[in-house]
């Protein structure tokens, strides 16, 4: 029979009813909501980093192939539309892949999968104009190979510009801020003009379909046309592009993909790179993120180890009468100890099982009913995201057993101070 696991659950069945009751039962309070806490901080900041960072995929993809130069200058550079070059992207499965040079021994990158798909673009600049208002935009010249799904959500009204016949499109799709702007509806026509070679060249689209993401700096500078549509403003033939963007299995093997297809399959003036890279600010900023999620556990795990430390000191308190006779009859101090562990940390479960209902509770009908809402205009979503991690969610419960059971061994050093024969001549 384990003698200390016994009184301790003995003790932890009476202890709510006694003169420390109260305070037992505002700990367990205060601890389970420590716990929501920390499940939602992690739910949600997770949420935040993907819900953003899927609206960037949505509209870029994960990983841009492009003129070397490209970066570096505002000149529209022209790839070609290589037909062996996407196929060669598109056939990119599990990899098992050395990036660094044959005589030096650089660890074997492995990924989860490969390319889901690869669709050309191309990037131009140019004004709307509607009577009076004028608005800067720079168009994204789309074809029927771009995936339309990851983008069909943010269509607010109408659809893309039809990509399929055999002319181009005159069609365009806007952000719902540049509608508003130039009280733009669907079915409106706006002229749109061009610089190129030093001279206007105006043309007339029509509204097909109004978005938005929530990402401000998106929405009011880009719309989408058919590609075919700028490359006749361009003069350029039908298989001249600004470059890919190519989408995969798995975001994080986006970083690998990338460079495996720089250095195994692009000629010398392509190159490519991760939209992380090249979007760096947004992403940089989503990692601070999680410095607020670290604040967030360490301020709540220190709330939840000081009760339990209180809690830990009422029960050794209160059965100090307990201790001495135990201590009379020959108990040694680690066995007494260990009552007082057992005691806590039945305690301790019983506010990690509220804590998870009260947490994932709360994320579940947020998840459902969405009633916290967000202002877009400041971040990027129209309501507060949850987005449960099962390893996050079990990481915490673990973690909060064991840093509490640890911290709890230092308070019931006070029985080893209490004198069986004091404490019995006091009763």
């Amino acid at each position: 029979m384990n003698f200390p696991f016994l009184i301790a659950k003995r003790i932890s069945k009476s202890s709510t009813s006694g003169s420390s009751g109260s305070l037992i039962k505002i700990a367990i309070c205060t601890i389970s909501l420590s716990i929501a806490v920390m499940l939602l901080a992690t739910s949600v900041i997770k949420g935040f980093k993907n819900g953003v960072s899927d609206k960037i995929y949505g509209f870029w993809g994960n990983i841009h192939v492009t003129d070397t130069h490209a970066s570096r200058s505002f000149e529209l550079r022209p790839i070609i539309n290589d037909v062996a070059i996407k196929d060669s992207i598109k056939s990119i499965g599990y990899l098992e892949y050395n990036a660094g040079p044959d005589n030096v021994n650089v660890k074997m990158s492995e990924t989860r999968g490969g390319v889901k798909s690869i669709s050309p673009f191309i990037t131009f600049p140019g004004i709307l104009n509607r009577k009076s208002e004028m608005e800067g935009i720079v168009l994204k010249g789309i074809n029927h190979e771009f995936n339309q799904d990851l983008f069909n959500e943010y269509i607010k009204e109408g659809q893309f510009p039809e990509l399929t016949d055999s002319i181009a499109s005159r069609g365009i799709l806007i952000s719902r801020q540049t509608a508003s702007r130039l009280g733009l509806g669907l079915g409106d026509r706006v002229n749109i003009h061009f610089l190129r070679d030093n001279n206007n060249i105006k043309r007339s689209l029509k509204v097909s379909g109004v978005f938005r993401t929530g990402l401000e700096e998106y929405d009011k500078k880009f719309a989408f046309v058919d590609m075919r549509f700028i490359q006749q403003l361009l003069d350029w033939n039908p298989n001249q592009i600004s470059g890919y963007e190519i989408l995969v299995d798995h975001v994080e093997d986006s970083p690998v993909i990338a460079d495996y297809i720089y250095s195994e399959i692009l000629p010398s003036n392509m190159y490519a790179e991760t939209i992380q890279e090249k979007q760096s600010s947004i992403f940089q900023w989503l990692e601070l993120q999680n410095i607020n999620e670290t604040v967030a556990l360490l301020l709540m795990s220190i709330v939840a180890i000081i009760n339990m430390i209180t809690v830990l000191l009422i029960l050794i308190l209160e059965r100090s009468k307990m201790i001495g006779i135990l201590k009379a009859i020959g108990q040694n101090d680690w066995e007494l100890r260990k009552i007082f562990i057992y005691s806590a940390l039945f305690i301790l479960g019983l506010a990690l099982i509220f804590g998870n209902i009260l947490g994932l509770g709360i994320g579940l009908l947020q998840q459902k009913f969405g009633f916290l809402k967000l202002d877009e205009t400041n971040y990027y979503l129209s309501q507060v995201p949850i987005e449960f991690d099962f390893w996050s969610i079990l990481s915490i419960n673990i973690g909060a057993i064991i840093i509490t059971a640890l911290v709890m061994i230092i308070p019931t050093f006070l029985v080893t101070r209490i004198s069986p024969i004091e404490i019995l001549r006091f009763e």
